[in-house]
Parts: structure tokens; C-alpha cells; sequence
């Protein structure tokens, strides 16, 4: 067992210790507070405010968002890997945040032990699409084109480090092709491009793509999730195609400040399961193209590291550091 998970697990087992039990047994006491690392809006953003209101019911207090966007979500989670830790403040996690930034930052404010795993809430299946005008129909016709073009192919990413560039580069050493990286900031001006035959490829979120390629603006080639979407039936995933370890997608998750009591831990974990699968949730969560994702907290805790485990030996592999 790696260090890391060791450390997760232990803390989930030990947290109990952490806080009298008469305070655990009377949470909440007042208003929750889930912090989201991004600007209001964006995914992460909408993902978490259809969960803090289903969460609301199941808690008996009102579930708060907290915006606290900037320095790749640096600075909402070093908020609350301060906070007391006795549930009443929550961070919503992305990939980012506990499974590439700790690679990416020598200098990071926080570290992965500063937070108790509470549970997976939402899954962003992402996919490969091509500009319309580009001489290929599949993943097959795809890499054959790749490897004879070189570096003349290029795909577009949200910049160094970002979840489209790792993304990106895994699939080309799958594939074994070698397509120049265009930096953008962010996807959305990468996604412009790409329609207008700027770029070749994009690895983005299905749900952004998808329109796209019904009007025939792009091409979906393939769909980093093990399933077929349900937005997107006639993508085929990598998976399917031959590709069985090329799985890969954005995700949100719940996380407590470290040493929040095991109690609390147990009923947060209820309430973001209750709140994942309530059929309000669940219908928004399909016309936005996201797909609703529960675990238990010790589940998350091993997924957490498994992340850190793919990702970070790539990172290192590809040289990147941002401080």
C-alpha cells in the first residue's frame, strides 16, 4: 500500500479521535458551506449547485456555495484545508486539485493529506473530435494519418499541465503518434479554432462536443469513458475500438477538511450519495452530459491515489512544473 493511501485510509479509520462524539452526533449545527474552486458558471460550478440543493433536504440546513475560482483551484482548496474540521465546510474537487496540482507545484499550499474524502458525485465523460475537414471517419483512420503527417498534425490544449493536454498526450503514446500540442487558454478558444480547421484535434468534455458534431461543425472520433455516451450512442469508445487502459474522464468530488470526525464523515457521505442519485439531480445532470457518480469515502480515498499514481508519473515524464 502506497503512502498516500495509507495515510488517506488511516485518517478516515482514526478521525473519529479527532472531535468529541457529542459533536459529531449534533451535526450540522448551522449552514454548510461547499466551496467551489471556479468562477460561478462553469461546470463545477452548475454540477455543485444542483448537488447543494438536494443536499439541502437530506442535511436539514441550508448547503451554501462558496466561489473561490483562481490559481488552477489553489485557492479554494488552501481555504479550506484550513478550515475547522467539523463538516461545516466542504470543497469540491476536481482532478486538478488532488491528482495533477501536487505534481505540477513544488510549492503547493496544501497536500493531499489535508483532506478527509467524502464521496464522488459527478463524472464528465470527455472525448477526441477532429475538424470536419480532416480525411478521417474513425480512431483507426485517425492514428494512420497521424503517423504519416508527424509533427505537421497538432491538436489544441487548455495550456500546460491542464486535464485536455494530459489527456491528449496519453492518447498519442497509446496510439503511438506524435501531434504538436497549440496552447490556448482554456478549451473554449481551442474549440473555436478547431471548427474553424485551426487546429486538427481537442480533447474536451463529450457534453461541449456533442452539439458540435451533430451539426457537422466536427467530428467525434472516439469517447475516453468505458461506456458509450448517452448524449452521443453512435461514438464509440476507446475501449470498444481496442484501447482498454485509454479510460480517462474530468470528475467532481466532495472532500472535508482532515480530521473531520468519522461520524460526520459517514452522514456527509449519505447525504452527497442521497443527494447524487435524486431524480432532480439525475435529470439535470443528463441535459448537462454529465453522468452521476457515488462511492463510499475509503472508495474515493483508493481512486484518489490511483489518480495521482496515472498522472503523476506522466507529469514528471513530460517535465512540466508551474512554480
Amino acid at each position: 500500500m502506497s503512502t498516500r493511501r495509507h495515510f488517506l485510509t488511516r485518517g478516515l479509520s482514526a478521525c473519529a479521535l479527532a472531535v468529541p462524539a457529542v459533536h459529531a452526533q449534533s451535526f450540522p449545527s448551522k449552514p454548510v458551506t461547499l466551496v467551489v474552486p471556479y468562477a460561478a458558471g462553469g461546470p463545477t460550478d452548475v454540477a455543485s449547485r444542483v448537488l447543494a440543493e438536494q443536499m439541502q433536504a437530506s442535511l436539514g440546513v441550508n448547503v451554501v456555495i462558496e466561489n473561490r475560482p483562481g490559481a488552477s483551484t489553489i485557492l479554494g482548496a488552501q481555504h479550506v484545508a484550513a478550515a475547522p474540521p467539523d463538516g461545516h465546510t466542504l470543497l469540491m474537487v476536481t482532478t486538478t486539485t488532488l491528482c495533477t496540482n501536487p505534481h505540477l507545484y513544488k510549492k503547493l499550499p496544501y497536500k493531499i493529506e489535508d483532506f478527509a474524502p467524502i464521496a464522488m458525485a459527478v463524472k464528465v465523460p470527455l472525448g477526441v473530435a477532429v475538424r470536419k475537414s480532416l480525411p478521417v471517419n474513425n480512431i483507426a483512420e485517425f492514428r494512420q494519418y497521424a503517423l504519416t503527417q508527424g509533427k505537421k498534425m497538432n491538436y489544441g490544449s487548455a495550456g500546460s499541465g491542464a486535464n485536455s493536454q494530459l489527456v491528449n498526450v496519453l492518447m498519442n503514446q497509446t496510439l503511438g503518434i506524435d501531434m504538436t500540442e497549440v496552447p490556448y487558454k482554456g478549451t473554449a478558444p481551442a474549440l473555436v479554432d478547431l471548427v474553424g480547421g485551426h487546429v486538427d484535434a481537442l480533447v474536451d468534455a463529450m457534453a461541449t462536443l456533442v452539439p458540435l458534431h451533430r451539426d457537422g461543425k466536427i467530428k467525434i472520433l472516439a469517447n475516453f469513458d468505458d461506456v458509450r455516451s448517452p448524449v452521443a450512442p453512435d461514438v464509440p469508445t476507446f475501449v470498444e475500438i481496442g484501447y482498454p487502459r485509454l479510460v480517462a474522464f474530468t470528475w467532481f468530488a466532495v472532500v472535508a477538511p482532515a480530521k473531520v470526525p468519522e461520524a460526520v464523515v459517514a452522514r456527509l457521505n449519505r447525504a452527497v450519495m442521497t443527494a447524487v442519485m435524486a431524480a432532480p439531480t439525475q435529470r439535470k445532470f443528463n441535459e448537462l452530459g454529465f453522468i452521476a457518480q457515488t462511492s463510499s469515502a475509503q472508495d474515493l480515498a483508493s481512486y484518489i491515489v490511483s489518480e495521482n499514481n496515472r498522472w503523476g508519473p506522466l507529469i514528471k515524464k513530460m517535465g512540466i512544473q508551474l512554480d
